[in-house]
């Protein structure tokens, strides 16, 4: 009687821990913009995503007009290196969540030639819809020494290719 108590729990224990690995999602694959909510920088580019998800972390490849640019978002809480499309050099770290990412970069910038330097933070929030063919990425983008906002958040919208 005990041992079939035991085999049960045990079965339910590795079936728990099956579906729970499941509900997690991959967003590995590859992606094409197809659509934007709210303001803009790249009007006019197609922009394709390349993204593998590991257990560590996820390296995005951004190709904007033929130019690749990859980044890899660690989610040990450790921060990695991050170079954007304009080649400034900052720190980014990601969080896995049960159905969605949350990809974070800081960028140390001057916003005009003559203009003090200003750190940048941009979030991002990635969902995919339930069939799993579209990439929704919410972006805010701050400066936490400023009290300005000066950039809007906006919505990209891509389909799985």
């Amino acid at each position: 009687m005990k041992r079939r108590v035991r085999l049960l729990l045990a079965g339910f224990l590795c079936l728990a821990a099956t579906i729970s690995a499941a509900d997690r999602s991959s967003f590995s694959g590859s992606y094409t913009l197809t659509g934007t909510e709210g303001p803009r920088f790249e009007k006019g580019t197609v922009q394709r995503l390349r993204v593998v998800q590991t257990d560590v972390s996820i390296e995005v490849t951004q190709t904007i007009d033929g130019h690749p640019y990859t980044n890899a978002y660690p989610f040990d809480g450790k921060e990695g290196v991050y170079v954007n499309s304009a080649g400034v050099k900052g720190t980014c770290k990601g969080q896995s969540k049960r159905n969605y990412l949350v990809l974070e970069t800081f960028v140390t910038t001057r916003p005009d030639a003559n203009s003090p330097l200003v750190q940048i933070h941009s979030k991002q929030k990635w969902e995919l819809s339930r069939d799993r063919k579209t990439l929704t990425i919410r972006f805010t983008v701050d400066s936490p020494q400023s009290a300005l906002n000066f950039i809007e958040p906006w919505t990209d919208i891509y389909k799985r290719d």
